[in-house]
């Protein structure tokens, strides 16, 4: 079966996974645990409903509607690169396969760029990297990913997010033209 990524992890992944094991505590087991769980089943859509309805509120409802779709999307880019790679876990609780990329920590950088894309507050903005690296981090510190999991799946929530970004606001802006093909100011 073809392979894209070396179900083997490299130099790197064996050096960040022997540092997360060195650098353990209780404190952030647990906040790596917690994160774990709102990243996944229906915690993991809550998450992605509430990232929604505050788009909607704050930037119209077509946007939140974005946010759930594009959700979907990355859950189903992911899922279909887990069968492509069929790549091994470092602990084996987690499951044998299915290790790249990461389904959590790409939908925490989907989620985060859409904050990033739709909002202007430098705190919110802040809030959406913090979550971004702190789901990536979770990821390796309970050993359910090897570092190029959790950075491939950045990339990838990253590049759908923009992606379907762009789609939308060039449609939202299409449906804006006046009948002089004049694109009317502000996204709603």
């Amino acid at each position: 079966m073809f392979r894209v990524v070396s179900p083997s992890p490299g130099p790197v992944d064996v050096w960040w996974n022997a540092l997360m094991t060195a650098t353990t505590s209780p404190f952030g087991h647990a906040a790596a645990a917690t994160l774990a769980v709102l990243g996944t089943g229906l915690p993991g859509a809550a998450v992605a409903v509430v990232v929604g309805v505050l788009i909607g509120v704050l930037r119209g409802w077509a946007w939140g509607a974005f946010v759930i779709v594009a959700s979907v999307v990355s859950a189903l880019d992911v899922s279909g690169m887990k069968l492509l790679a069929h790549r091994a876990r470092p602990d084996s609780t987690f499951g044998l396969f299915n290790a790249f990329p990461s389904g959590h920590t790409a939908n925490a950088a989907l989620l985060g760029t859409v904050v990033l894309l739709l909002t202007r507050s430098v705190v919110v903005r802040v809030l959406a990297v913090i979550w971004i690296v702190a789901m990536a981090w979770s990821r390796t510190a309970l050993h359910a990913h090897w570092l190029s999991d959790v950075l491939a799946a950045v990339m990838a929530g990253v590049a759908t997010a923009v992606l379907l970004f762009a789609l939308s606001w060039s449609l939202v802006h299409a449906n804006r033209r006046g009948s002089r093909g004049h694109v009317q100011s502000g996204l709603q």
